[in-house]
C-alpha cells in the first residue's frame, strides 16, 4: 500500500520561552486553521504527530506549543524541521488554481516547445512567478514567468505538463 504523501505546513524556526513553546514560519494559506488549538500536525524530526496546545501570532510568526514538547531544550531540537499534515486533508481548490507542490515538476512548453522544468514558485505579492529551468545547454538557464492567465495556457497535472504563451520580450 502506498503511503500517503505529507505537505509541509510550517518550518520551525526556534524555541520560545522555557515552557517548550516553537517558532513557526507558516507555508500554509490557512494558518490559523493548521495551527489552531487541537490541530495535529506530524513533527518530520520525531517522527510522530503532535497536538497543538496553544497558539498565537508574534512578529509574524507562529508560537506553539505542541504536546510532548515540554521545555526550551526539547524546542530547540526541533530548530528546521516542517510541520506537515497529510494531502488528504488539504482543501479542493477551484478549476484553474492549484497548490504549489502540485505545480513543482511540470514541464513547461511554449508552442509545442520544451522550455524547462518549473522548479520553484515565488511568492512576489502582485501574482506568484513561475522559476522554470532549463534543459542543460539551453540559454537563458532559467525563465521567470509571471502566474497570469493571460501566461499560463494550460495546466494539465495528470500529463505533468504546462503550456504558457511568454510575454512579447521576456526572453530578449
Amino acid at each position: 500500500m502506498k503511503e500517503e504523501q505529507m505537505i509541509s505546513v510550517g518550518e520551525i524556526t526556534g524555541a520560545h520561552g522555557i515552557k517548550g513553546q516553537v517558532k513557526v514560519e507558516a507555508l500554509t494559506d490557512f494558518p490559523a486553521t493548521r495551527f489552531s488549538p487541537g490541530a495535529e500536525l506530524y513533527v518530520q524530526k520525531l517522527g510522530r504527530t503532535a497536538k497543538v496546545i496553544s497558539a498565537s501570532v508574534h512578529k509574524g510568526l507562529y508560537l506553539l506549543l505542541l504536546s510532548g514538547i515540554d521545555d526550551r531544550d526539547q524546542a530547540q531540537t526541533l530548530l528546521h524541521t516542517y510541520l506537515q499534515v497529510p494531502q488528504s486533508s488539504l482543501a479542493e481548490l477551484p478549476p484553474g488554481e492549484y497548490y504549489h507542490f502540485q505545480l513543482i515538476g511540470l514541464a513547461v512548453y511554449q508552442a509545442g516547445e520544451l522550455l524547462g522544468k518549473l522548479t520553484e514558485v515565488m511568492q512576489t505579492g502582485a501574482n506568484d512567478v513561475y522559476v522554470i529551468k532549463a534543459p542543460q545547454g539551453q540559454r537563458p538557464a532559467e525563465i521567470l514567468i509571471p502566474a497570469l492567465k493571460s501566461c499560463i495556457l494550460n495546466v494539465d497535472l495528470a500529463s505533468g505538463r504546462m503550456d504558457v504563451k511568454l510575454p512579447e520580450g521576456l526572453l530578449d
